[in-house]
């Protein structure tokens, strides 16, 4: 085993894309339930693509931190992929909180 510290920021980057993993799921759910007859309202497909935008750079962040040995670069980057992600997930829990009022 390595260092502990550069493993513990490499199970930041692990965690981000468990998350993004998690919106995946919901996105899919979304889809399925839309494929079998219980469509979502139009305004919710845009509701539940806006967690994308802090998924996507905690999965790019998360990506570098598996790349690199850098310590300067992962001092930071780690905070910031996990901090993504975690922000990211709020954001798709509101987002299916929000369509499930909008449906009913």
């Amino acid at each position: 085993m390595g260092d502990p510290k550069l493993e513990m920021q490499r199970l930041a980057g692990k965690v981000a894309f468990l998350l993004a993993g998690v919106y995946l799921i919901i996105l899919f759910s979304a889809v399925v339930s839309t494929a079998t007859g219980a469509p979502i309202p139009l305004i919710g497909w845009p509701l539940l693509l806006i967690p994308a935008a802090a998924f996507v750079p905690s999965v790019i962040g998360g990506v570098k931190l598996h790349r690199t040995t850098d310590a300067a670069v992962l001092s930071g980057l780690w905070w910031r992929s996990l901090g993504m992600a975690v922000a990211g997930l709020a954001l798709a829990v509101a987002a299916v909180l929000i369509v499930g009022r909008i449906e009913g």
